[in-house]
């Protein structure tokens, strides 16, 4: 089997019964030829892929640099100091959130604050 680019449907796939039978000669072909990958499937229907442990390293380390290119691109387009949301836009979001906590807080029986705690030194 030819090493494989991602979202491409491999020629040929191998059984789970027959990989059950040959995997110590599979994992032998992999340790000698780290860009080989066996994909595992029935009916035509790929299931997993068994591919050597310094592939799975690689795969790890693309993930990685990925995901830290889709954070700097964020970072990137985030509102600088000043943009966004108005003063007044941001006090009705706080306020909103404050009511929400009160609210809360009373439906739960809190008494506002954590004054009245068990180690607020009163006795309980």
């Amino acid at each position: 089997m030819d090493s494989m680019s991602a979202n491409v449907t491999p020629p040929q796939m191998i059984s789970p019964s027959r990989v059950a039978g040959t995997l110590r000669s599979l994992v032998g072909q992999l340790t000698q030829d780290q860009s080989h990958a066996v994909v595992i499937g029935e009916e035509g229907v790929p299931q997993a892929v068994l591919i050597s442990f310094s592939g799975f390293q690689r795969l790890l380390e693309a993930a990685g640099a990925a995901d830290a290119a889709m954070v700097a691109d964020r970072l990137v387009s985030a509102p600088q100091a000043g943009e966004g949301l108005s003063n007044e836009a941001l006090a009705r979001l706080v306020a909103g959130a404050e009511y929400d906590a009160t609210a809360g807080e009373a439906c739960a029986g809190g008494t506002g604050g954590v004054e009245g705690g068990p180690d607020a030194g009163g006795g309980a």
